[in-house]
């Protein structure tokens, strides 16, 4: 099985996934994928095991990739939505010679790019796709919009090394350990991560409590200075991913103000390692992995006031209560893993090969 991943940035939780690929009996993979972009600088050393790839900065870096692909003949082409023009064409170009998968994570927002998309989907994007790929149903709503049918939309393309991050959990059960009362941020530190939120819901919380939980915030951006120089607040830099188990096992809540988020694969990684969640309306991922009482609480963007109140109410309860939410967080996260990001992939392409030999089978009795 020869599988070509045209991908953009990598990040920890795609290696994650494209090891458990690798490791899979005849899979043979070749990876096209972009240089860390500044925000976040993934060390470069973590991919060094893809042997076979090709790493690009610019439009021109890809002029050698026709003929890498050509020489691999991938059976199935994982491209990464449809942002980069040498995908689409080679996409396009490999219709009926590899099943194609279009990842996006795009919710359906309604804005008018979004329904001018819908409009030009069959001479765009469907052309290129055989089956779209997404995290999840918020993604969906939009894929049928675009006129993906059901049976062309795959659920599951993100997820973290969810063992890793399970591990942490079982470890602090297995010691007794209660949860840390601590909350914590890891993003970009820009407006669309909600940071002027998350500071002055902060600041609220800290005059309402009198024993504060401290809020440690791991990134890198402009924002920067916001984020320093408030009490209570650390700010460290960016988390490369080997160490961000560590920096979830420090912490008993993740908090998540985002104004706009197509997922947040860091709400997957937190709830792997039996963090809370308190996390807005506009975080993708909430649906699948953030239920309100249960494991954390949702509360609307750039709603500094409910955030303090849902962190009041968390740093309030027993060693007890928090327990029990941690618990269900790491329930929740068993949702996603890269077993499952591989087998969905795997199995998807052989089912309907199963089908038609069943068929012909039925057809010669």
């Amino acid at each position: 099985m020869r599988v070509a991943v045209l991908w953009t940035g990598l990040s920890g939780y795609m290696n994650a996934c494209l090891k458990e690929l690798a490791s899979r009996d005849g899979v043979e993979l070749f990876v096209s994928h972009r240089k860390p972009a500044k925000e976040a600088p993934f060390d470069e050393g973590e991919f060094a095991w893809i042997k076979n790839s090709l790493i690009w900065r610019s439009a021109s870096d890809l002029n050698s990739l026709d003929q890498r692909l050509n020489t691999f003949a991938p059976e199935i082409m994982v491209v990464a939505g449809w942002d980069v023009p040498a995908y689409r064409r080679l996409a396009r170009e490999n219709s009926r010679k590899c099943w194609r998968v279009m990842t996006m994570d795009n919710c359906w927002r309604g804005t008018a790019k979004q329904r001018i998309g819908t409009w030009i989907a069959p001479i765009f994007l469907r052309p290129i796709a055989d089956s779209v790929w997404l995290p999840g149903e918020r993604q969906a709503v939009f894929a049928k919009k675009l006129g993906f049918q059901q049976q062309r939309i795959l659920r599951g393309s993100y997820s973290c090394d969810q063992p890793a991050f399970e591990a942490l959990f079982l470890a602090r059960l297995a010691e007794g350990r209660p949860l840390p009362r601590s909350f914590l941020f890891v993003g970009r530190f820009v407006q669309e991560k909600g940071i002027d939120t998350l500071v002055k819901a902060y600041q609220l919380y800290r005059k309402a409590t009198a024993n504060p939980w401290p809020l440690v915030c791991c990134g890198a951006g402009p924002l920067q200075s916001r984020l320093e120089g408030n009490v209570g607040i650390r700010v460290d830099g960016f988390v490369q991913p080997e160490r961000m188990p560590d920096v979830l096992a420090s912490a008993g809540c993740l908090v998540l103000p985002s104004i706009f988020e197509p997922w947040g694969l860091v709400v997957h990684e937190a709830t792997s390692a039996g963090a809370l969640i308190l996390a807005s309306e506009q975080v993708g991922a909430v649906p699948h992995l953030v239920q309100p009482g249960y494991n954390g609480f949702i509360f609307g963007k750039r709603d500094a006031a409910g955030l303090a109140k849902l962190m009041w109410r968390l740093s309030a309860m027993s060693d007890a209560r928090l327990d029990e939410m941690s618990l269900a967080s790491q329930l929740l996260s068993k949702q996603f893993s890269p077993r499952r990001w591989v087998d969905t992939i795997l199995e998807s392409f052989y089912a309907p090969q199963q089908l038609a030999q069943a068929k012909s089978q039925g057809t010669q009795n």
